[in-house]
């Protein structure tokens, strides 16, 4: 998608930049930009000769440029997302290599890094040729690199940032905070949502969100264009779950709201549910607060999605802000017919 947030450089500075981080005889060959992606450029690099660090073929993503205006809680978005890599590798979640990563803009004016290029494609582009057993298998899988995601705790509730802004003792602040500052992000911008029918309903459940005790670590964008698959003997595998800039210390029930694009509903996905557990350690429970705040986090998803509408061109800003408030109107009318019926 186009967006005025990524910052395109041309050739030149792309060669420059791999010179610089590895060694002045490294060739590139071919550049190819990925045009997927809602926020950063991401290109992919091939090499002549042996590559670099035993890769023939890597992938740059770029920061947006200081210049550039972002929403608060996209500030230095990308410092995040390395952490997260960081945080990961020695576990069971698979997530590709980081070679370099350069928040200096020394070089350039704005972050960026390197990483392997990952096998296959993202799930989204083969998602017609899986079969019901691979996707069972795919789910078991995801299932448990959710839970060991989760097993992973922050030392503060709210978004990874190196700002006191953004880091509370206690996740009802945290979410607040996070909601608050979209709120204000939005009508500053002149977005048209519904921010006071979203106050109005969250105003009586707060107080649940105390019921989270543990920062956990949470992607919230685990959906199926950042899950890559590569295939092994006529079935497809998870070689490496991207984009962990928009993760946060919180509530892990949060996860399932993008996780639905992958398992549905995932109240009534046994197979997730049950290798969930195996990792997590806990039963996999759904109760009344939980579906509660469920629902408050699909409505925040989709504030997200509707403020983050000042980087897209016209056609698609309208097209855009008309699903986003299609949507959160109909999870607030959930939201109240499961308020009066539970």
């Amino acid at each position: 998608m186009n967006s005025n947030t990524k910052s395109h450089f041309p050739r030149e500075t792309i060669e420059m930049i791999i010179r610089e981080n590895f060694g002045k005889d490294i060739a590139v060959d071919t550049i190819t930009e990925l045009t997927d992606g809602w926020f950063n450029a991401v290109y992919i690099l091939s090499f002549v000769g042996q590559g670099v660090r035993g890769f023939k073929e890597v992938v740059i993503k770029t920061g947006v440029q200081e210049s550039k205006y972002v929403l608060s809680y996209e500030k230095n978005i990308m410092h995040a997302e390395i952490l997260v890599y960081s945080l990961l590798q020695d576990t069971i979640v698979p997530v590709p290599k980081i070679l370099v990563h350069d928040f200096s803009k020394s070089l350039v004016d704005c972050d960026y890094f390197i990483m392997e290029k990952l096998q296959g494609e993202n799930w989204m582009k083969v998602d017609e040729k899986i079969t019901p057993e691979n996707k069972e298998k795919l789910i078991a899988d995801i299932a448990r690199y959710t839970a060991a995601l989760h097993n992973i705790k922050g030392g503060y509730f709210g978004y990874i940032r190196n700002d006191k802004e953004f880091q509370f003792s206690d996740w009802r602040s945290a979410f607040q905070n996070m909601v608050h500052i979209a709120i204000r992000d939005g009508r500053k911008g002149g977005v048209d949502l519904p921010y006071d029918s979203i106050l109005e309903a969250f105003e009586p459940l707060w107080e649940i969100l105390n019921e989270v005790k543990e920062p956990c670590l949470v992607n919230f964008d685990i959906w199926k264009m950042n899950i890559m698959l590569a295939e092994k003997d006529g079935e497809y595998y998870i070689d490496g779950i991207i984009d962990h800039e928009r993760a946060f210390y919180g509530d892990p029930y949060a996860e399932f709201i993008s996780l639905q694009n992958i398992c549905g509903d995932v109240e009534h996905n046994n197979v997730f549910k049950e290798n969930y557990s195996l990792l997590s350690g806990k039963p996999f429970t759904f109760t009344r607060n939980n579906k509660l705040r469920f629902y408050m986090y699909k409505i925040y998803l989709s504030l997200l999605m509707g403020v983050e509408v000042y980087r897209y061109n016209e056609e698609d800003t309208k097209r855009m802000l008309k699903d986003c408030n299609k949507k959160i109107a109909n999870s607030l009318a959930e939201l109240k017919e499961y308020l009066e019926n539970s």
